[in-house]
């Protein structure tokens, strides 16, 4: 009996089963929708070899010299308590590229910084600085090797820093726009958003900040902690409208030094922070947010970033 091919399966026929939405298991189940909601899983990476390369700290964006051994028992450090509260870190292996594409850039470890998570794939991103240019390949072959989709990247002219992106809620994201995320990335990351329903809404970026990280942390649904010394007026009337209530941090040693304010949040209320920083841990502790743990980063420091700059936030619990 001659086969009619135009009735099989491999041509739509008898037994063909469209595909209407992903199948459960096609993807990883890695997803993000808040700034707050408990924490599921991050990305880290601990630096190796390629920092002993570095003749001129300021040439690759550091500040001060690092200790190379002592900023590796500070990342452990903080693997090891993420794991102590349940949260799954999946390290970058560089090893994972190709030989030709092994050559680890020095900043490879602020991967909160190359790519911005959704509840429906990964947004890489596309770094501003040419010291910066590539690292975005390492952290897209560790998203690949978890079957994390990713939504697209940011190209072109177009520039973006995943730190620039939060979350205010699970249908609504505010960027920052200014030196490391520009005009264009910033239409680019709201396009390949909006077909999930998500709205961005652009501030502009104040001098002597990195990114929108750096003066907003957002610790539960319609609570903010900001660095209201730095945030521009159009951010505060967004919190306004949007009946957040904010925590004012004003601006001293343990903000600008040591980096206090770059913490992470576990879940609601509760947070990592930088260890050595006692009034802006009372601070936090009387306005209702919990310590969980605190962490040394004096080398993240040296090397202009901290746990928020470090952890690339990769799942966490949905929130509607």
């Amino acid at each position: 009996m001659k086969l009619n091919i135009e009735k099989t399966p491999a041509y739509q026929g008898r037994g063909w089963k469209s595909r209407m939405t992903d199948a459960r298991g096609v993807w990883a189940p890695h997803a993000v929708n808040s700034e707050w909601a408990p924490l599921k899983a991050v990305v880290l990476y601990c630096p190796r070899g390629e920092l002993r390369k570095i003749r001129s700290p300021l040439a690759v964006q550091h500040l001060h010299p690092i200790a190379i051994n002592q900023l590796q028992r500070q990342m452990r450090r903080l693997a090891s308590v993420y794991r102590r509260f349940g949260v799954r870190v999946i390290e970058v292996d560089p090893s994972r590229l190709p030989s030709g594409l092994r050559n680890v850039p020095p900043n490879l470890m602020f991967v909160r910084d190359l790519f911005f998570h959704t509840a429906e794939g990964a947004v890489i991103a596309r770094m501003a600085s040419r010291v910066r240019a590539g690292e975005e390949k390492f952290v897209s072959v560790a998203l690949a090797e978890q079957g994390v989709m990713v939504r697209g990247s940011i190209a072109g002219r177009g520039l973006f820093e995943g730190a620039d992106a939060l979350w205010l809620s699970p249908k609504l994201v505010v960027v920052g726009v200014g030196s490391r995320t520009n005009a264009e990335g910033f239409r680019q990351l709201r396009s390949l958003v909006s077909s999930q329903g998500i709205e961005c809404v652009a501030v502009p970026m104040p001098k002597g900040i990195q990114h929108l990280l750096g003066f907003l942390q957002i610790v539960d649904r319609n609570l903010a902690v900001v660095r209201t010394g730095k945030a521009p007026a159009s951010l505060m009337r967004l919190l306004k409208k949007r009946k957040f209530r904010v925590i004012a941090v004003e601006e001293s040693d343990e903000v600008r030094e040591k980096l206090g304010f770059n913490f992470v949040a576990l879940k609601a209320r509760t947070v990592i922070m930088p260890a050595g920083c006692p009034a802006l841990k009372s601070q936090l502790i009387q306005s209702g947010i919990k310590v969980a743990a605190e962490v040394d980063v004096s080398q993240m420091c040296n090397a202009a970033g901290g746990i928020g700059c470090v952890t690339g936030i990769l799942s966490r619990k949905a929130v509607r």
